[in-house]
């Protein structure tokens, strides 16, 4: 009884910001949820461009991932962080789509760590993107756009810092 005690009220000073959260164990402060910007329907619509095919994700292009750059520029990343995308997708996954790293625990061509961002944890009992509505289980990362939504709302809570490779990634940029 004393340990929920005491992880209820940890938990609940880490979402107040009084105590620090480590990165591993996702977030202190819920961000809210990635909305798709929707067409009106009585002026215009928007016709989104095809989702990139898996062959077109998998493409590297020098060590950048193309086909990661456009599904993330579809799914609201900031246009100036792009190249950042495109590399590191590369770094850490060879752009490939479904791969999955550090046994078995970080999945996706972003290597989105699950223990830390998509299982339960002392600040998130569902889960960090559970609780933004990107993911209802890790296994929805699995789909291309999914995971780059999770890896925008990743990248808009703690940056590049997130990700191991950013460092060696940007030195391709000229960052």
């Amino acid at each position: 009884m004393k340990t929920l005690t005491a992880a209820l009220i940890l938990g609940a000073l880490a979402i107040l910001g009084l105590i620090p959260a480590r990165a591993a164990e996702a977030p202190q402060t819920p961000l809210e949820p990635l909305r798709r910007p929707v067409a009106s329907s009585t002026t215009s619509t928007t016709t989104l461009p095809p989702t990139p095919t898996r062959s077109e994700l998998e493409r590297s292009d020098g060590q950048s991932c193309p086909g990661w750059i456009e599904l993330a520029r579809q799914v609201g990343w900031p246009e100036e962080e792009l190249p950042m995308v495109g590399a590191v997708t590369y770094f850490e996954s060879r752009c490939l789509l479904d791969v999955r790293g550090d046994r078995s625990v970080s999945w996706t061509a972003f290597q989105i760590h699950t223990k830390s961002w998509c299982r339960p944890n002392r600040y998130y009992p569902d889960g960090y993107l559970q609780s933004l509505r990107i993911v209802k289980t890790c296994d929805d990362l699995l789909d291309p756009a999914t995971a780059a939504r999770a890896a925008l709302a990743i990248w808009q809570y703690g940056g590049w810092k997130q990700w191991t490779t950013w460092q060696k990634a940007s030195t391709t940029l000229g960052q």
